[in-house]
């Protein structure tokens, strides 16, 4: 710690009392004991109002395995970030498994009383939510995980940075990632072991403020007051939160850069995370414009779903129930409770207002669907290349340009989803197509793929779940072919540009789905052009290249269309209208 200050000083000129001062200062923000009797309270009292709403359905042989398995090792638990009690259910599963106590790190935003106060007693370090430009806290941090990891300490916290917006996993944050590993290669010979943690929950109650939120609301301030409202709503039962545990992994044995390494953990995340019966619901009656879908119709469509989710041996979420009648009953008086789905004698619909409510639902399950997804765009846009181009120039070439165009849209949705490399995504896209029709490699004798292949699907769900990512980025690729090519595109302005835009287009109803009016998914969208070399200076050159990005998308979108179209034929979507 004093080599580290010395060295800021030499470089900023700082004084050696000041930065020992602002060293110490930081410091006391973020060190914390563990108590016994406050990790009681904490756990108990706190954390008893916190998870009260829901009932545990936890993968205790995992736990088992972990604790007997790495009895030295130091883990790291690295939860998905879904609610403000995520910590609390974490924190109950580990102490009903008898897993040492972890130290949390999280935001002090919620350093308030009595939060703040029970929580540094009881092994909560409160890290400010940005100190980009203090070196001497990003010090006293790093330091101080070095001393936690050396101690043999369990810890805990959050990759993505905060609450996910959108119901799915969020881009990673790197810098507590990046001192953990300096912490293992310091402390030589203990090993660390990182441990991914799916909390996936069948309802939660502060959704609704965090769609408001993403399409442009202010965010409350957490307070006494604001805590008190929360917990009182933590008093509906809102069905129950599972929790999974993925293959935990090496930080000592990978050789892989940082990137990877989270990379990994959220793939491993994914592979755990369940099927609920709200994300099958909310999938089926999302993306089908406002049509109401009859309970039987409904019903009818969600059984090829589940029998997709069996066949490919998907990790669920309490789904048999779904099979009869009764089961689907129970899972739409939970969401018409809440307010996301209105029932109207035998028909159902998102009701209005809800549809990013009900997205979040969907999207805990969506990196399951995906490539299904682009599987159907890929037969969708090979099918109308090929359409009127005479007689066949070569068996196999259909397949070729699906699997072409489906690395495409796997390009265009890197920022949204954790995908497959290139050669274990393509095994993963044949392997879709073989459930789709076991003889596809028949089917496609030329440069067409048969539009029948999606005809006679028994389910079709691209228009189901892409639409919002796409029209966000359709947003963005709009508004940047308008931007002049001599200057640079400033981020803030624009995307603010682009929500306002979003909001009007959304009350003119000229978005298919209105959660595309999102600040996370616009900015996917913006970091995406950017990666893409799109937001200049530049030339003409550069005008032409944002051209072909907004037609790239409009072509996407176009084909989703066509996908929608042809499900809406179906007899079942005809006698549900």
């Amino acid at each position: 710690m004093r080599a580290g200050l010395a060295e800021i000083c030499g470089r900023t000129g700082l004084s050696p009392a000041e930065a020992r001062r602002r060293a110490r200062a930081a410091l006391l923000e973020m060190v914390c004991v563990q108590a016994p009797a406050f990790r009681f309270l904490l756990d108990r009292a706190v954390g008893g109002l916190h998870t009260r709403a829901w009932s545990f359905d936890v993968d205790w042989p995992a736990l088992d395995r972990l604790r007997a398995t790495h009895p030295d090792a130091s883990l790291v638990f690295l939860p998905t970030h879904r609610s403000y009690a995520d910590a609390f259910v974490l924190m109950r599963v580990l102490v009903a498994g008898r897993m040492p106590p972890a130290y949390v790190l999280g935001g002090d935003n919620l350093r308030f009383f009595p939060l703040g106060t029970i929580g540094r007693r009881a092994g909560v370090i409160f890290i400010r939510r940005s100190f980009k430009d203090d070196e001497i806290y990003k010090l006293a941090l790093r330091r101080y995980m070095h001393h936690l990891v050396a101690s043999g300490a369990h810890l805990e916290w959050y990759m993505e940075g905060g609450r996910s917006r959108t119901g799915k996993l969020r881009a990673p944050h790197y810098g507590l990632l990046h001192y953990l590993v300096e912490a293992q290669r310091e402390a030589a010979g203990r090993d660390v072991l990182l441990v991914p943690v799916s909390i996936t929950y069948e309802q939660l109650q502060d959704i609704g403020a965090m769609a408001a939120e993403e399409a442009g609301a202010a965010k409350p301030r957490e307070g006494f007051g604001w805590l008190a409202n929360y917990l009182r709503d933590q008093g509906r039962r809102l069905g129950r939160a599972y929790v999974r545990f993925g293959a935990p992994l090496s930080l000592g044995e990978s050789s892989g850069s940082l990137d990877k390494v989270a990379f990994e953990v959220f793939q491993r995340i994914n592979r755990v995370t369940p099927v609920t019966g709200p994300a099958l619901v909310t999938l089926a009656l999302l993306g089908v414009d406002d049509r109401a879908l009859g309970l039987r119709d409904l019903h009818a469509f969600l059984q090829p779903l589940l029998d997709y989710a069996a066949r490919r041996g998907l990790p669920t979420g309490a789904l048999d129930g779904l099979r009869e009648p009764a089961g689907l009953a129970q899972v739409l008086d939970g969401l018409v409770a809440a307010g996301i789905v209105r029932r109207a004698g035998e028909t159902l619909r998102i009701a209005p207002g809800q549809d990013a409510v009900a997205a979040y639902y969907r999207n805990s399950a969506i990196h399951w669907f995906v490539n299904r997804a682009i599987l159907e765009l890929g037969i969708m846009v090979a099918s109308r290349a090929g359409e009127g181009e005479g007689e066949a120039e070569g068996a196999g070439d259909a397949l070729a340009r699906g699997m072409a165009t489906a690395r495409a849209w796997r390009d265009l949705l890197k920022f949204e989803f954790f995908f497959s490399e290139r050669r274990a995504f393509d095994e993963e896209i044949a392997g879709e197509a073989r459930l789709l029709e076991p003889d596809i490699g028949l089917l496609a004798s030329g440069r067409t793929l048969p539009r029948f292949l999606l005809e006679s699907a028994p389910f079709l769900v691209a228009h189901r779940i892409l639409p919002a990512f796409l029209e966000a980025y359709g947003l963005v690729a709009d508004r940047l072919a308008g931007q002049p090519v001599d200057a640079p595109v400033e981020e803030k302005p624009f995307l603010a540009g682009c929500l306002e835009a979003g909001r009007r287009l959304v009350a003119e109803k000229r978005l298919r789905s209105p959660e595309a009016a999102s600040r996370e998914l616009l900015a996917n969208g913006f970091a995406l052009a950017a990666n893409r070399g799109l937001l200049g200076p530049g030339d003409e050159a550069l005008a032409v290249q944002r051209r072909r990005f907004a037609a790239e998308i409009a072509e996407a979108l176009a084909a989703l269309a066509d996908i929608a179209a042809l499900d809406a034929a179906r007899p079942a979507a005809r006698t549900a209208a």
